[in-house]
């Protein structure tokens, strides 16, 4: 397992533009993270073992997430692996539903979308 921690922008659009599948709290500690790479391997077969990181200060940064929109600073990972890294993407797409499991895109446009409605006041 190769565990890489995002820190930049660059990083950050490559898993947005891959829909990496995402767990948002996930404890970045070593059991977690094979827990998490084992329940997508026995869906389907890896090319890559690689598990990204991201600190929710990292999110709030580069996304500009603001107020209740925000990710806690402290404590607070989301953890992905790459769709491109799957042999068969497709195998995770309703499991992911039982852990809570997102796509990274969904994350990123949700959160765009709250800042937006804050910032016009059509907050729902």
């Amino acid at each position: 397992m190769n565990v890489i921690k995002v820190t930049t922008k660059k990083q950050l659009d490559e898993l947005y533009e891959d829909w990496a599948l995402t767990l948002e709290g996930l404890a970045p500690d070593e059991k977690n993270l094979k827990e998490f790479l084992d329940w997508v391997r026995e869906l389907t077969p890896l090319k890559r073992e690689d598990v990204y990181t991201i600190e929710g200060s990292v999110m709030n940064r580069e996304y500009h997430l603001t107020g209740t929109n925000a990710y806690p600073e402290k404590d607070c990972t989301l953890v992905c692996i790459k769709l491109s890294d799957m042999e068969n993407h497709r195998a995770v797409t309703y499991p992911r539903f039982q852990i809570g499991g997102r796509w990274f895109l969904d994350i990123v446009d949700n959160n765009a979308r709250r800042e937006e409605e804050k910032r016009t006041g059509t907050e729902g």
